[in-house]
């Protein structure tokens, strides 16, 4: 398996705008190929909010990386501009699960 996370610093006062833009995503991934979770985490402390998928495969995020999907969700268009202050993605290969 494969964790992807978007790492995101958001404001507090724009944390819940921020899960408002990703409230649809969880059912929209369930219908992703090889998707096989995704989360929106808010941390209780500090500025972070952390989008995390588990997928079969790194090839299976890529695949969805270059679909129309992706595209489509991450347009300016559809979700105008992000209040996130700067993101970072993290990706681990799950070495251990239960």
């Amino acid at each position: 398996m494969y964790v992807v996370m978007n790492v995101l610093e958001v404001a507090q006062d724009s944390k819940e705008r921020m899960a408002k833009m990703f409230a649809g995503s969880g059912e929209n991934m369930k219908r992703t190929p090889g998707c096989l979770d995704f989360q929106f985490l808010d941390a209780v402390d500090g500025n972070k909010q952390i989008v995390y998928t588990k997928w079969e495969n790194a090839e299976a995020f890529e695949a969805w990386r270059r679909s129309d999907a992706f595209a489509q969700a991450h347009s300016r268009e559809r979700t105008g501009e992000s209040p996130a202050t700067n993101s970072k993605i993290e990706v681990y290969n799950v070495v251990h699960h239960s």
